[in-house]
């Protein structure tokens, strides 16, 4: 089983990402359904029912106040990313480092710096132009979550076709 650790996003605020986006939708292909939207802190990969528990176990060292996220505003990476920027807080700043330090086994030597943000779409880059105008004279609100959890989750396609599910969460 594929996991990785992350943080979920309410509801109402998926539904306003996704509601903002649906204009943009020319068909369904590689945008992302709002039922998996989330800010990842370490992927994890492929994973033992051993290993599981283990991550289970550590995730309960995990200890932090509730904080505020704040969207900020849609951009692209390499021309072939869609997301959503979130304003990169302290505290969200400290959870990472938290997580990265009780899960180095996990920490792949390759990996780039912390980009704060929610995938809405990947895509082919014949697509980019399209999308940029389609930006062109509108914004998303800025809107605020609490974060109060850490989530594991569960990469496993369903018969929704939701991707991502968490399976287990720090209280």
């Amino acid at each position: 089983m594929r996991l990785f650790l992350g943080i979920e996003l309410p509801e109402n605020i998926k539904q306003e990402i996704y509601n903002f986006l649906l204009p943009l939708h020319k068909n369904e292909k590689q945008w992302e359904r709002a039922h998996d939207y989330h800010q990842t802190l370490l992927f994890i990969g492929d994973s033992t029912e051993e290993q599981l528990e283990l991550i289970k176990e550590r995730m309960s060292l995990i200890k932090f106040l509730p904080f505020e996220l704040e969207t900020s505003e849609f951009k692209f990476l390499r021309r072939r990313l869609l997301y959503l920027d979130l304003v990169p807080s302290p505290e969200l700043i400290m959870l990472h480092k938290q997580v990265h330090e009780l899960f180095p086994e996990w920490i792949r030597p390759d990996e780039k710096g912390f980009l704060v943000h929610i995938t809405v779409k990947r895509w082919q880059r014949h697509e980019y132009d399209e999308l940029v105008n389609g930006f062109k004279g509108r914004a998303l609100p800025s809107m605020k979550f609490n974060v109060s959890s850490l989530a594991l989750f569960k990469s496993e396609r369903d018969f929704n076709s939701n991707k991502y599910h968490v399976i287990h969460r720090t209280q």
